[in-house]
């Protein structure tokens, strides 16, 4: 049986988890409705791969025969300055997740809880990549400033895969995926 703080603090990262897919599906939706569909497919795919990570704590916690708690989720961040915007938004998201991924990891190492911290490695490892590929989203549309022709020929590449770390308007390799 897993110890309860371990519990309550994983529970507390599954609510992360769904916070930022929700937050995603905000600026999948904000894409979608100023027409930028690569931009909104690379969005609901980080939004998948957050989904997968609260079912991956799930089914941990319930492995150790943990109880899965589930409070509301808050509502995300709707509105949006254009699109450096929303990678600056979700930079600061995955940022987030990594602190709090770093908070259970810590309460599970006070509680010398060893498989707890295995299952955790492989969060840590994946936030390293999605900070990564946010902050080099973040630095492509920057150069692109505020030229709406590269705006659309951007689009137009994620949509294709041919922005390097990003296929078909998601991540690649490492089994995906953020915050």
């Amino acid at each position: 049986m897993i110890e309860k703080k371990i519990e309550k603090a994983i529970n507390k990262q599954i609510n992360h988890e769904l916070t930022a897919a929700y937050s995603y599906m905000a600026m999948a939706a904000y894409f979608a409705e100023i027409s930028l569909d690569g931009f909104a497919t690379f969005m609901h795919k980080q939004r998948e791969e957050e989904t997968q990570h609260a079912n991956r704590l799930y089914q941990y916690l319930l492995d150790r025969d943990g109880k899965v708690d589930l409070p509301p989720i808050s509502s995300p961040k709707m509105q949006f300055n254009g699109v450096k915007d929303v990678f600056d938004t979700a930079l600061a998201l995955e940022q987030n997740n990594t602190a709090a991924i770093n908070h259970v990891y810590q309460v599970a190492a006070q509680h010398k809880d060893y498989a707890t911290l295995s299952a955790l490695q492989w969060f840590l490892d994946e936030q390293v990549e999605e900070e990564k590929s946010m902050r080099d989203m973040l630095e492509i549309v920057k150069f692109a400033g505020g030229d709406k022709g590269a705006i659309l020929v951007l689009n137009q590449q994620i949509a294709k895969g041919a922005i390097p770390g990003v296929q078909g308007g998601g991540l690649d390799g490492g089994g995906g995926g953020g915050a």
